[in-house]
């Protein structure tokens, strides 16, 4: 079985297990938490989670779903996010222990929200790429079906970006209306690049979303055994935005730029993506110019111009600045 994303509101989708964002005390949240009790019976669901008690962040406990279409509710604390490392391995934590909970519950199929994105304000693309690193790597072993559940429109423009179509339940002129039908059929994110369903790149991607950017990018100049010099013009970028770059002058690079330099320094698919997450990009399956970037780096043609002429016989704007 495979991991499906779905676009509705939690409350109403059909799994044996539906996990919940919760709070380390006994009360009741803001956002998909208040929806989830109020569904399932809000005083009898806060009477089973009193008998629960404490728990803390990286932790899981099950309770009955009572008017739920679910054998199981499972409560997640996520950590409130302070972006660091430890703030993301709670959060892997609460997927992989939901995850194994369901399956000693004997669960044939999992629910999930973007855990930890309401009011503990992780980043929607963290906790987006956390759930799929961590349910991918369960699938591995495990038979489950698993569901990623989204709700606000920003989000499921987020995981469209990442995944190609998306299964949409929500009328999207009219957000709160949910649409009145049944869970078929259902979009599995098959269109996903490849490469970000490998478990470790997809942690690293995690990992290094937006950080060092400026030491990472020099590293792989000083690697590639190439003269700035060489680097500029095999990019077709000026030299001061080749240097803007490299220095982290003013902003960072945009990402045809940045493109640009990675088929300059001939970086692999993994360095490729590794670099693009520390910028704050990712490659999507729904941009005509990623899917071309992406055929050329799996084939190892890094001949910048060669890019540009299949970008521009497509209609697409050419890498570089010049």
């Amino acid at each position: 079985m495979a991991l499906q994303i779905i676009r509705n509101d939690l409350a109403r989708v059909v799994a044996d297990a539906i996990v919940i964002p919760a709070n380390p005390s006994v009360k009741i949240g803001g956002g998909t938490e208040t929806s989830i009790y109020t569904a399932a019976g809000k005083e009898k669901l806060l009477a089973a989670r009193q008998k629960i008690g404490e728990l803390q962040p990286g932790e899981v406990a099950a309770t009955e779903a009572f008017n739920l279409k679910a054998k199981i509710l499972i409560h997640a604390v996520s950590a409130v996010w302070a972006n660091d490392d430890n703030d993301l391995k709670i959060l892997r934590a609460c997927y992989e222990k939901s995850l194994e909970l369901a399956r000693e519950k004997n669960c044939r199929s999992i629910a999930f929200p973007l855990l930890g994105t309401g009011n503990n304000r992780i980043p929607k693309e963290k906790s987006l790429l956390a759930a799929v690193a961590t349910i991918q790597k369960f699938l591995a072993t495990n038979e489950m079906e698993v569901f990623l559940v989204i709700f606000g429109q920003r989000t499921f423009e987020l995981a469209t970006n990442f995944f190609g179509t998306v299964q949409s339940f929500i009328d999207e002129h009219a957000e709160k209306r949910i649409l009145q039908q049944e869970y078929s059929p259902r979009i599995t994110p098959q269109n996903f690049f490849t490469e970000y369903n490998d478990e470790k790149i997809l942690r690293d991607v995690l990992n290094n979303w937006g950080k060092e950017f400026k030491s990472r990018i020099n590293e792989l100049v000083d690697a590639s055994g190439l003269s700035n010099r060489e680097i500029y013009m095999r990019a077709d970028v000026s030299k001061k935005v080749y240097y803007d770059a490299i220095n982290f002058m003013k902003c960072i690079p945009t990402k045809r730029i940045l493109l640009a330099l990675i088929f300059a320094l001939k970086l692999s698919m993994p360095d490729a993506i590794d670099l693009l997450a520390r910028a704050e990009y990712m490659l999507k399956i729904n941009d005509p110019t990623d899917v071309i970037v992406v055929g050329f780096l799996r084939k190892k043609i890094y001949d910048v111009d060669e890019v540009n002429i299949a970008l521009e016989d497509t209609g697409l704007e050419k890498l570089g600045s010049k």
